[in-house]
């Protein structure tokens, strides 16, 4: 059993201000918080109307809604949409939150109202929405200066592409002319040439192949970037666009005693870019053969799936650490140039291999590790073949 000095320790330990007011609307009860909060003492509000702590212009309507209270009272928690305001013995004003309850002793219905100072809880809420809206307005000037220099990388990289393929076809048209004269001069349909001219001659052809080789990477990848890239799909037998593209790389492999094994005879047809393809297939074996050294194996198998193909290019070379397995399909991106002695290349082969795949719907990914070789496989769909289907 509560006693009256229980109760009113309890009281006068509550944080908030508590005040009783009987049904005329005096105050009966009020712990020393009330007093505290509103600057009056307690003899100041015993006994005198509620509305003294209410602003004067709302004094009328408080007394209107507590008039309405009394017809259906019932407890009402703290919160809620409704902005209420308290006022000081010194007329200034201050926000609060008030919970009310009805309570009855001794046959006579009072209610009881907890009154809580939400002056520091409104200033720091005030505070976080301040930083919001700077900051929201912060970021909106960050999007549109991003959006502008977003604007200008496309129109750089637009021009850039531009620049590349036109540099590209300009300087195809004379290397075309040196690799048609070498291979007359290697003909020696105009006489003999010395073994000295003979090895002259060799590297001119050799190197113009090679120039040639490095334009045309950057031909495509600018065709890439700027959409202009048309596949031209036909059906055509895996196996033979396999066999072509693999015999065009023995000859290099076998100068470096590197054997080439391909998987048994596919007898699926694809409907994708013929050229295309032989050139994803192309790039990896070539990239096989360069990090492969001496002595060393490279296998090409197929798998063939319900609606596509896997191919899959493994070598015993280098290797690449995992670090860089995402990398290496960046543009410009070469790796193993210790390990090779300096690879030649613009490190364009497999940004452009990659971008070839995604192009016909299919994935590119690789595995390795460093000392133990390196397996690349790329899916391409079979896409709207006729007949020939496995």
């Amino acid at each position: 059993m509560i006693t009256d000095g229980r109760f009113r320790h309890l009281l006068e330990a509550a944080p908030d201000a508590i005040i009783e007011v009987n049904r005329e609307g005096k105050i009966v009860l009020l712990n020393k918080v009330t007093e505290t909060l509103f600057g009056y003492s307690r003899q100041e509000l015993l006994g005198q109307s509620v509305e003294m702590l209410v602003p004067e212009e709302l004094r009328a309507a408080h007394g209107t809604h507590r008039g309405g209270y009394w017809k259906h009272p019932a407890t009402r928690p703290m919160g809620g949409a409704l902005k209420l305001e308290g006022r000081r013995k010194d007329g200034t004003r201050f926000p609060v939150e008030i919970s009310l309850s009805p309570v009855e002793f001794e046959g006579v219905l009072g209610v009881t109202a907890i009154i809580r100072d939400v002056t520091d809880r409104q200033l720091a809420e005030q505070k976080i929405r301040s930083m919001q809206a700077a900051y929201a307005e912060e970021l909106a000037a960050k999007n549109q200066q991003l959006e502008i220099r977003n604007a200008e990388v496309e129109r750089a990289n637009h021009l850039k592409s531009e620049f590349l393929s036109g540099m590209s076809h300009e300087l195809r048209t004379p290397l075309h002319t040196i690799l048609g004269f070498t291979e007359l001069l290697e003909e020696e349909l105009e006489g003999p040439l010395n073994e000295k001219q003979q090895r002259f001659v060799r590297h001119i052809h050799r190197d113009s192949q090679h120039l040639l080789a490095l334009i045309n990477d950057v031909l495509d990848l600018s065709k890439i970037e700027s959409g202009r890239l048309e596949l031209q799909r036909e059906v055509f037998a895996l196996a033979d666009a396999l066999e072509e593209t693999i015999s065009s790389l023995r000859p290099r492999a076998s100068a470096k005693k590197v054997e080439i094994i391909a998987s048994s005879e596919v007898s699926a047809q694809l409907f994708a870019d013929r050229l295309r393809f032989r050139q994803i297939l192309y790039n990896l074996l070539s990239n096989a053969v360069k990090f492969t050294p001496e002595g060393g194996k490279i296998s090409v198998s197929v798998e063939i799936q319900a609606d596509h193909i896997e191919v899959c290019v493994a070598d015993t070379g280098v290797g690449i650490p995992t670090t860089q397995h995402e990398s290496i399909f960046d543009k410009f991106y070469q790796v193993g140039k210790r390990q090779a002695g300096g690879a030649e290349g613009t490190g364009l082969g497999l940004a452009i291999t990659k971008r070839l795949v995604e192009a016909h719907g299919g994935t590119i990914r690789v595995e390795s590790e460093p000392g133990k070789g390196s397996k690349f496989s790329f899916t391409i769909p079979f896409g709207q073949t006729t007949d020939g289907l496995p």
